[in-house]
């Protein structure tokens, strides 16, 4: 199917072909009547009528001459084709467009980035990092090569390269994309783990920290590590960074701190942090958690009554089903029929709601992306604060909406 453009640009195929016969035969001085109109261009006005879009292009494609004057109407078509998802018929155009000795410079490097583009929809990744990087170092369709070879290098995950081409654009555009960088760091930084090279982790969170101080995910990464490496106390010193850096992963830190306070023994300790926690966060998961803490420590009543204080001020769904849960456990007698069939309903109704969400594009998943699969965004994804069916609902959204 075609899109808006697409049939716009198919649509102004016979106008350039017959602005093409007018200046051909213009600039031959002929003064004589005009010929009758191409059989090949009425079948393909009658083609792109009858929404016959693909027999419509490839007859238009034979009747437009490669020059200068058709030049622009050839490259929409490539466009059109790489839209269409006719990548092998765009690439064909194009390197057609490139190869003509005469076309001026202007339409051959509008051809050469478009057949960048050709090859990075094809896969062909090494074509396209030679053409765009042969703009870029020319100056032409800067912005836009330097973009075509950051989106090459995360695909093969090169983050290093990545790094580099970033700074240039930031340059170029005259605008930070520290946190973009912060990212590609902490992206080493997870290879350097995998490959059981803690010092160069380290070294890779520290440069994250210093291009973006409010790198969530470092902070997330360095109190795993943290973990992992026996030093709950440091852990807990990383995890409270994310409290100032980005409000949004305060969930994020619950269960890991718990952990951390469970292996120093300090009940309390976690419960002071869920208090404090509880006028940033607006969201259900603190004190979810602190009602969790008073039930473990077999005080289910005060679990019951702080969230049901909670749910008062603050209507949530997760807490809803916390307090129905508690109820229940506390004694299997103390719920209804009715009122268990819906905690039942309930908690299975959030077990398969997303918990994060992309406030750029509106994707919804399970996991965290650190970047969005959907519009490959960059720190886009956040944590869902509640559940709604439809419209999972993050205080990023809101401020993005604002």
């Amino acid at each position: 199917m075609l899109d808006g453009i697409g049939w716009l640009s198919l649509a102004l195929l016979p106008v350039a072909a017959a602005s093409g016969w007018y200046v051909r035969g213009r600039a031959k001085g002929d003064e004589k009547p005009a010929p009758p109109v191409n059989a090949d261009y009425l079948r393909g006005i009658s083609q792109l009528v009858n929404d016959d879009a693909d027999q419509a292009i490839a007859t238009f494609s034979r009747l437009l001459e490669i020059d200068n004057d058709t030049a622009e109407t050839h490259l929409a078509l490539g466009n059109l084709f790489r839209r269409q998802g006719e990548v092998d018929r765009a690439l064909r155009m194009h390197q057609n467009l490139v190869a003509r000795p005469n076309l001026k410079p202007l339409h051959r490097n509008q051809a050469r980035y478009e057949l960048a583009q050709d090859y990075l929809r094809a896969g062909v990744l090494d074509r396209a990092e030679n053409l765009f990087r042969e703009l870029a170092d020319q100056n032409l369709f800067l912005d836009r090569s330097l973009s075509g070879l950051i989106a090459i290098y995360e695909q093969e995950r090169d983050w290093e390269q990545a790094i580099s081409i970033t700074r240039r654009l930031e340059q170029v555009r005259g605008t930070s994309l520290r946190p973009v960088i912060a990212q590609y760091y902490c992206e080493l930084a997870e290879q350097a783990r995998g490959s059981h090279s803690p010092d160069v982790a380290q070294k890779m969170l520290k440069a994250a920290r210093q291009s973006f101080r409010d790198c969530a995910r470092a902070s997330l990464i360095g109190g795993l590590m943290a973990e992992k490496a026996g030093d709950p106390q440091r852990a807990m010193r990383i995890y409270r960074q994310v409290i100032r850096q980005d409000v949004d992963f305060i969930s994020e830190i619950i269960e890991p701190m718990r952990r951390c306070y469970d292996t120093l023994e300090q009940p309390d300790g976690y419960a002071a942090f869920l208090r404090e926690l509880m006028p940033l966060y607006d969201g259900a998961h603190p004190h979810v958690a602190y009602a969790r803490h008073l039930h473990r420590q077999r005080q289910t009543d005060e679990a019951i009554a702080h969230i049901s204080r909670y749910l008062q001020c603050e209507p949530n769904w997760i807490g809803f089903y916390h307090l129905l849960d508690l109820t229940w456990s506390q004694t299997r007698r103390g719920l209804s029929g009715p009122m268990d069939s819906l905690r039942q309903s309930l908690g299975q109704i959030i077990e398969r709601q997303p918990t994060y969400h992309c406030g750029q594009c509106g994707f919804s998943g399970r996991y965290l992306h650190w970047q969005c699969p959907s519009c490959r965004q960059w720190n886009t994804m956040v944590p869902v604060r509640d559940v709604r069916p439809g419209q999972p609902v993050s205080a990023r959204q809101g401020r993005s909406a604002a």
